[in-house]
């Protein structure tokens, strides 16, 4: 074959899908730490795949479901963008679907150090530019508290909102009146990427007759959750392949926007921290807990029947004595969000405007 014939022939393999294009992207899990040394640098963004790979998906999707989305995303990232890729997370805080056997969760706490532990180790190495990609909806609010973290620390960390990352493309071809897990768009995506992993004689309709805040759960008298029979929240019966094929594309493109732009991003300054200006009334759900300076000890009052002193111990972390643990994440605009873990439960909260 002559060397026309040959090009021809890989234009009609590429064309065909026999060849796949050059991957721009490292997968470092392949690497020895030898060349991971010249990979990394403070020019490296670095992405970091979020996925739960044992979390209910109803009757008729894998517990795996978000696993196999992080990495068909990751697989085509790769193909358009100049990163280094590190393995795909596969637990975090999912707190929603906990009474549905399979599922799993970490503590919000948790979820948000471990994000900020490995960033900050890789970071040792070179990189400052982090992206999360992130295929849960309540893993936004650790991914959030670990930004806020990271970014007092120099690092900068950004990660994908999956329920706007696809813009209006969900909105064009949505026909269920509400919902958001395993239920008509995300079933749609896996008709799209791994057909043989839904089974649709088993998708079904579940929308709670009333709706609201809460997790999803087996009891219909529960008044703290919304009652699913299938752990569906939507109607994953209008699932199709078309569809899921418009969500991914867009979401596809929103991705690589957003790497785009974080590689254009300036260098993070670290800001100074100092007690004061932890100071005052912070909103969690219903109640409000007052931050105050005496003696320049820290104080919480609000939990419990007297105020609390918070012991140091990080720039931003603090024990209540055995009873809690707050950690506060201020932004540069002078807002300041707390989280709270107190008696073993979790509170977010956010201080309010003078």
């Amino acid at each position: 074959m002559n060397k026309d014939g040959y090009r021809l022939l890989v234009i009609l393999l590429f064309a065909c899908g026999i060849v796949s294009a050059q991957k721009r992207a490292i997968q470092l899990e392949e690497k020895p730490w030898t060349e991971a040394r010249r990979l990394l640098s403070d020019t490296t963004i670095v992405v970091i795949p979020l996925g739960a790979q044992a979390k209910e998906h109803g009757p008729h999707l894998q517990l795996r479901n978000d696993f196999l989305i992080a990495e068909y995303l990751k697989d085509r990232i790769a193909n358009s963008q100049h990163v280094v890729i590190y393995p795909t997370i596969n637990y975090s805080y999912y707190p929603a679907f906990l009474e549905y056997a399979g599922s799993t969760s970490l503590q919000m706490e948790t979820a948000a150090n471990m994000i900020v532990d490995i960033c900050k180790v890789i970071s040792a190495h070179g990189p400052k530019k982090f992206y999360v990609l992130n295929t849960g909806v309540s893993t936004l609010v650790p991914l959030k508290l670990a930004q806020e973290s990271l970014m007092y620390q120099g690092i900068r960390m950004t990660y994908t909102d999956i329920l706007n990352v696809a813009g209006d493309a969900e909105k064009k071809i949505k026909q269920q009146p509400t919902g958001t897990h395993a239920d008509e768009i995300e079933t749609s995506m896996m008709l799209c990427i791994a057909p043989q992993t839904v089974d649709m004689s088993k998708a079904a309709r579940d929308i709670p007759p009333v709706d609201g805040p809460g997790p999803l759960t087996l009891d219909p008298g529960n008044p703290n959750g919304r009652y699913s029979a299938t752990g569906i929240y939507g109607d994953a019966t209008l699932a199709t392949q078309e569809k899921g094929k418009v969500v991914i594309e867009a979401m596809v493109a929103g991705i690589n926007e957003e790497i785009s732009d974080l590689r254009s991003s300036p260098p993070l300054t670290k800001p100074a921290i100092n007690l004061a200006g932890l100071q005052g009334f912070y909103q969690l759900d219903k109640e409000t807990v007052t931050i105050s300076v005496e003696k320049e000890r820290l104080m919480m009052e609000g939990k419990g029947p007297r105020k609390v002193e918070l012991t140091p111990n990080g720039k931003l972390s603090f024990t209540a004595g055995t009873r809690g643990r707050v950690v506060f994440f201020p932004n540069v605009k002078g807002g300041c969000s707390i989280y709270l873990n107190w008696e073993g439960k979790d509170f977010l909260g956010q201080r309010k405007s003078n």
